[in-house]
């Protein structure tokens, strides 16, 4: 990683479009912050494309495109996308068909029992509810943060019993499908917004702080973590080619500020 000030101007002036994680790299404690709306605003104003790619559940989507402003918003890891289309009706695309969710849902239900027998201090996110792809359990949000190695033991856990696994700095989720932040951003650039994923490596740039970003770190070249990446540096086959000097919202507000910069 090479610190944010080494990113070159040219290539900043060339950006066209920001994909950010949410938790702790747009939000700071699970808030959103003055210089956070600010630098959205300003990127919105830029005519900038602005898309969310988070683990997030599906149904915290809806708030975050509308209220946000964003172009599009991605949530539980590339299982669901939500945007607005040129007349302003909101759109969605799901990873699969309600019977196949739901059918994947009793098998996860079914395994947070098992998990639960052997993890007692482990819950099941407070957000579960409002997931359709996956099921989360809370590693730090409302719990004290777990070790790394028993994030490990957590997530080779679910994996020994046939489930897909990952984790942010928060949640550890499972799935019965693997789901992938990178590959859901390229069909909705592409099919939504017409953005082929060549130009959109030259021309778009991914903020984002930790395990379950590994798929855009390495997808995207003007990839950008927020300081707070540190911790999961070990985690990510490939970092960020940038850090910021701040963390979380900061960070962000110090990347929009730099991408804003370079335009003038």
């Amino acid at each position: 990683m090479k610190p944010l000030i080494e990113w070159p101007r040219s290539e900043r002036r060339n950006i066209r479009g920001i994909l950010t994680d949410i938790d702790d790299t747009l939000t700071t404690h699970r808030q959103l912050t003055p210089d956070v709306l600010a630098a959205l605003a300003g990127l919105r104003q830029a005519d900038l494309k602005l898309i969310a790619v988070t683990g997030r559940p599906t149904y915290w989507a809806l708030p975050l495109l509308r209220l946000c402003g964003f172009d599009a918003v991605l949530a539980e890891n590339g299982a669901s996308a939500f945007w607005l289309d040129e007349s302003g009706m909101q759109q969605s695309l799901f990873y699969a068909d309600a019977p196949t969710r739901q059918k994947h849902r009793r098998a996860l239900d079914a395994f947070a029992q098992t998990l639960r027998e052997n993890f007692p201090h482990v819950p099941v996110a407070e957000d579960a509810p409002q997931r359709i792809g996956d099921l989360a359990f809370d590693i730090g949000e409302n719990v004290p943060p777990l070790a790394p190695a028993q994030v490990d033991e957590l997530l080779g856990f679910i994996r020994s019993h046939g489930f897909f696994a990952a984790a942010s700095s928060i949640h550890a989720h499972a799935s019965v499908t693997q789901f992938s932040k990178q590959a859901m951003s390229a069909r909705i650039l592409t099919d939504v917004f017409g953005v082929d994923d060549e130009t959109a490596r030259r021309h778009y740039v991914f903020i984002g702080d930790s395990g379950n970003d590994a798929s855009m770190f390495a997808h995207y070249p003007h990839a950008i973590g927020v300081a707070n990446v540190a911790p999961f540096l070990d985690k990510l086959p490939t970092p960020p080619a940038y850090v910021t000097r701040a963390s979380f919202g900061a960070g962000f507000a110090e990347a929009a500020n730099a991408i804003l910069e370079a335009r003038t």
